[in-house]
């Protein structure tokens, strides 16, 4: 009778730890999905601030003269780039997306304008703190700030 009772002791305990591994490989799955569905809710959010900050910043470039002190006027946070001229500019973000400085940077936004004859041309480029580029836009416009057409 002994004999028997141990069995069926043995057979719940076995069914226990199946239960319990199921449940661990459907908690890791489910833990899987949420930080995938968190890193690219924060990539969502990156590539949105990046793409309404440069459109901003290619707006003002394009309707001033784009210098520093045209420029510094709607972004007062704004930097002269360290090995760029005037028309070199570098404008730095924190994590929550508010200006900030060098040192506290997680994003920097470098514009950079070359104006020849009756052309200017324009590169805005949005990069997180690795260097990888966030967002990019590439402007030809008429020298004096007015539309083409």
């Amino acid at each position: 009778m002994n004999r028997f009772k141990n069995s069926n002791s043995s057979l719940f305990l076995i069914e226990l730890i199946i239960a319990i591994l199921f449940f661990s490989i459907g908690s890791t799955v489910c833990v899987q999905a949420f930080v995938r569905a968190h890193l690219l809710s924060r990539s969502a959010q990156d590539l949105s601030f990046a793409s309404a900050q440069v459109s901003s910043a290619a707006s003002v470039v394009k309707y001033t003269d784009g210098t520093y002190e045209s420029v510094s006027v709607y972004f007062p946070e704004i930097e002269r780039a360290e090995d760029g001229g005037d028309r070199d500019l570098v404008l730095y973000y924190d994590a929550r997306h508010t200006p900030c400085s060098a040192e506290d940077a997680e994003y920097t936004m470098s514009i950079r304008t070359d104006s020849s004859g009756l052309a200017s041309e324009s590169r805005i480029v949005m990069q997180d703190q690795d260097g990888e580029t966030l967002y990019e836009l590439n402007l030809r416009y008429p020298a004096d700030g007015r539309d083409e057409s």
